[in-house]
Order: structure tokens, then sequence, then C-alpha cells
């Protein structure tokens, strides 16, 4: 799906090992019939969360549901494999990393930050969301905040898992859906993967 020269990955292979190489760094791979390729994760970086602010806030009417696609940040893990078993070699930024704090200071989250869009755009994941208004009041929804412990999937784009946003008395509270149905499920080790299964956002939307 990605092409490894794409990134300026250059990889030699000398007498049973192999040199990795990109803008600088440079690793020793000791093994032989080593593969080397690349796989999207879900952009955390230094957090566990992400924050997808719109650019265009989303309003719903009382009582009422939608679904709809909007883009989503992705990173590039450079892995070396051999006999189903890998070892991450690097992470590539797509987009700019950027961070911003959800809450108060003294007790919120550090988050991912990412601007979103409604539909698709080049060098973007795609998110679905199913909203449900379940209050008798207009909503609207500028971001939306959500643990980033699961698996990505892919073809010829990278899909999230879909999301479930239902805004009620509570606030917002947002949950991991069903997983794209045929599509390449893309494994990631990250620690209590999927532990986390709903969020609720506290601090405002």
């Amino acid at each position: 799906m990605f092409d490894i020269k794409k990134f300026g990955i250059e990889i030699e292979e000398d007498r049973g090992r192999y040199i990795y190489r990109r803008n600088g760094i440079e690793k020793v791979v000791f093994g032989k019939k080593v593969i080397f390729d690349l796989f999207p994760i879900v952009s955390s970086g230094i957090s566990d969360y992400l924050q997808l602010r719109f650019k265009t806030p989303l309003v719903i009417a009382p009582s009422d549901k939608i679904k709809l696609e909007i883009t989503a940040p992705y990173d590039i893990e450079v892995r070396a494999l051999k006999q189903k078993k890998w070892i991450s070699m690097e992470t590539i930024h797509i987009q700019k990393e950027k961070y911003t704090l959800y809450g108060p200071v003294e007790s919120g989250i550090l988050c991912r930050y990412f601007e979103s869009e409604i539909g698709k755009k080049e060098d973007t994941a795609v998110l679905n969301l199913r909203i449900e208004n379940q209050t008798k009041e207009w909503q609207e929804i500028k971001k939306i905040v959500f643990p980033a412990n699961f698996h990505l999937y892919c073809d010829k784009k990278v899909y999230y898992p879909s999301l479930d946003l239902i805004l009620n008395n509570l606030g917002l509270t947002i949950s991991k859906s069903e997983a794209p149905k045929g599509l390449k499920e893309i494994e990631r080790f990250i620690k209590d993967i999927g532990a986390q299964k709903k969020y609720t956002m506290e601090w405002g939307y």
C-alpha cells in the first residue's frame, strides 16, 4: 500500500545484515531474509488520546440521528518482519505533530490534536461517526476526544473503527463500534488495547 522510497527510506543488504537509513537515522538489522514494510497506525504520539476539532462544527437537531464520515490522522510505522514476528524501526508522522490539553490544567488530559473535515481527503484516514442526540435541545459539536487504543484497517485508504456518539444529559459519550468489513486489520502492540471501550467528554464538546 505504501512505497518505501516515497518516504526516503534506503535499505542496503550486506552479508547477512541490513543497513536501514532515513533522514540521518541509521540502524543495522541482523538476520537473513528480513522483510521491511510500512503499516498505518493511530496517531497518538506521546498521548493515549486523540482530539479531533472540526473545521466546521456539527449542529444536531433534537432527537435526531445522523451518519457521516470525517478525516482523521494516521502515522506510518516502519517494521522489520521475519517468521511473522516484527519489530518497529521508527514512526513517520504523516501530519505535523500537535498536542493540546483537554480540560483543566490540574486534571485534564493531553491529546494528539488534528483538525478534521467532513468527507475524505488525501493522506488522511477515514472515520465513520454515528451520532444520536437523545436530548430535546439542539446540540453543537466542535470537537471529539477519545482513547487511541485500537487497530486501524486498510485497503486503498486507511480506516478507523466506527465510533458511536451519544448526546444526553451527561454530555457526549464516545464508544468504539464495529470494525470496517472486508478490510485488512493492521496489528499493533498497544498496552491494554481496547480496554477502555468508551469515554465521556465532561469538559465540553
